[in-house]
Parts: structure tokens; sequence; C-alpha cells
């Protein structure tokens, strides 16, 4: 993998305008089901990242100083996606409760 694609998927990642594939056709779909669906992404993707960052936590107990460094950049990268994520599952929430009021 070359250094300019890892720096434009990781902009992806913690931009908050980003959208996963076929996220953006769903946001003006008058159907339930859609919404429902990236709901159901989201929160699988808010389960991971979480895992991940208190896997990265356990690492860091007693390990070298220069594991630590790394490891909370790692995390740093991680709680931002962690916010872009959390914000989507946001709008999908509420995308949700205007689908079902109509």
């Amino acid at each position: 993998m070359e250094s300019g694609e890892v720096s434009e998927i990781a902009g992806q990642l913690v931009d908050p305008e980003h959208r996963l594939p076929g996220e953006v056709d769903s946001e003006r779909s008058p159907l339930l089901e859609d919404a429902q669906h990236w709901l159901q992404v989201y929160a699988e993707l808010l389960t991971f990242k979480r895992t991940l960052l208190r896997t990265a936590e356990v690492h860091k107990e007693g390990a070298p100083d220069a594991v630590v460094t790394e490891v909370a950049s790692d995390q740093t990268l991680l709680r931002a996606e962690l916010d872009r994520l959390q914000r989507r599952h946001r709008f999908w929430e509420r995308r949700a409760q205007e689908l079902q009021a109509r």
C-alpha cells in the first residue's frame, strides 16, 4: 500500500462528511428499512471501534514508553473515527424517528 493511499484512507476515516458506500443514496430514502439498516451498520462499527480502543488501552499497560506513545497515537485516530461514527449513528437515529412519525 502506498503512502498516498494510506493518507487518503486515513483522511476519509476522520472526515466528518465521509459516507460509507451506498449511504448517500439512502439519506433521502422514504423507507424506514433503509434508516434501520444504516443504524445497524453504524452500531456494529461503533462496537468494533470501541473494542479496538479498549484493546489498545490494555496493550499500553506496563509497556515500554515507545509502545505507549505509538499506541496513544493510534488511539487518537480511533477516537476521531469513533466521533465520526457516533455522528452518523445519531443522524440515522433522527432519520428513523422522522420516518416512523410519518
